[in-house]
């Protein structure tokens, strides 16, 4: 948005978007949070509202039309919106590519009649366009220009940590993520303390209405602790990770912190998703590698035993510790850098360069 500004300086925003695209200009025409669902089943609870929400957006807009309709994310959701806006002579993007590489390629049918130009954060996204006619750039993703690797004794020392051997706990950020996973990761740390005793462990909770839920299953757990710290800051503060599949493993990899990545849904879900999954790797450190450069516990390898056995050389040997630091370099040194420039850039050209 601060970079289409710089390029357009009356230009105006609506839509939905949380506090930081509010304070950026946006009027938030609805609660971002309404667009927060995960999952194929758990979609389905939320349907009748998703759609009231579609509705309620394509009538402000045929009041009061845009130049200029960018979908962020959300596919299922914004595809939709972006074709009934097309098809009023709206010119329409589509930021962050949905995972056609990973599942239901048949998708780019939808895209090529709802969208005229795909923003794609990785470069191994492109090809599939390529390979359909359909205009996208690789414009990187935006952590790249935000994230850096910091020294441990740096990021201990603004979190006014103690020097001690210590594992971050990442447990999702939304509250059924943190219902079905996090009593499995304390699990796995205490299992990990009975060979290292000196370990401590740090969950983080940067969201507050997380906290009686979080506080409540640590509660019986030695040398756990919560924080609230920036996730950049607590990740930099610990010897590994123990990370729910998501950009946060990205972010993990920006800063070079050796981790394990792991993921369990309702069993349904599951028995979907396998049916229709063309990838056999999930994590976004190892599809930017193309190989597995870190652990990944799915579905039934999201135990306890398989966590902790994973996670043990990463805090135990030196030698495997830094080796995944350097893949991690190697898999960071591949995504473009001044990502929301070349994304505004992208967008201009598209438009003529101007509205």
């Amino acid at each position: 948005m601060e970079a289409l500004r710089e390029l357009w300086p009356s230009v105006r925003f609506t839509g939905i978007g949380g506090a930081m695209m509010q304070n950026a200009g946006l009027q938030s025409l609805a609660d971002i949070n309404r667009l927060s669902v995960m999952g194929l089943v758990e979609v389905l609870k939320h349907l009748p509202d998703l759609l009231r929400l579609k509705s309620d957006l394509l009538e402000y807009w045929h009041d009061d039309p845009p130049d200029l309709f960018i979908g962020v994310d959300a596919p299922d959701f914004n595809l939709r919106i972006a074709q009934h806006m097309r098809g009023r002579g709206v010119t329409t993007v589509h930021y962050v590519s949905p995972s056609l590489w990973a599942w239901k390629e048949k998708r780019i049918e939808k895209i090529k009649v709802a969208v005229d130009l795909v923003l794609c954060l990785f470069p191994f996204e492109t090809a599939v366009y390529q390979r359909n006619h359909v205009r996208a750039v690789c414009v990187g993703h935006t952590l790249r220009d935000r994230i850096a690797p910091m020294e441990k004794a740096v990021a201990e020392g603004q979190l006014g940590l103690p020097a001690t051997l210590r594992l971050g706990i990442f447990p999702g950020s939304r509250s059924g993520e943190i219902n079905r996973l996090l009593p499995v990761y304390l699990c796995a740390f205490a299992e990990l303390r009975q060979q290292l005793p000196e370990l401590h462990g740090v969950v983080s909770c940067v969201l507050p209405e997380f906290l009686p839920t979080i506080t409540e299953q640590c509660a019986g757990y030695e040398g756990i602790s919560i924080s609230d710290a920036p996730s950049n800051l607590l990740m930099s503060a610990c010897d590994a990770l123990l990370l729910t599949s998501g950009t946060i493993t990205l972010e993990a990899a920006l800063l070079e912190r050796p981790m394990v990545v792991a993921y369990r849904v309702q069993w349904l879900t599951a028995q979907i998703a396998k049916r229709m999954l063309k990838i056999d790797r999930f994590s976004l450190p190892n599809l930017l590698a193309g190989r597995d450069v870190v652990r990944e516990c799915i579905q039934d390898e999201c135990n306890s035993q398989e966590l902790a056995s994973a996670l043990l050389p990463l805090l135990a040997d030196p030698v495997s510790h830094a080796a995944q630091r350097t893949e991690l370099a190697a898999v960071a040194a591949q995504l473009p850098d001044n990502v929301s420039a070349r994304a505004a850039a992208a967008i201009a050209a598209l438009c003529g360069g101007a509205l």
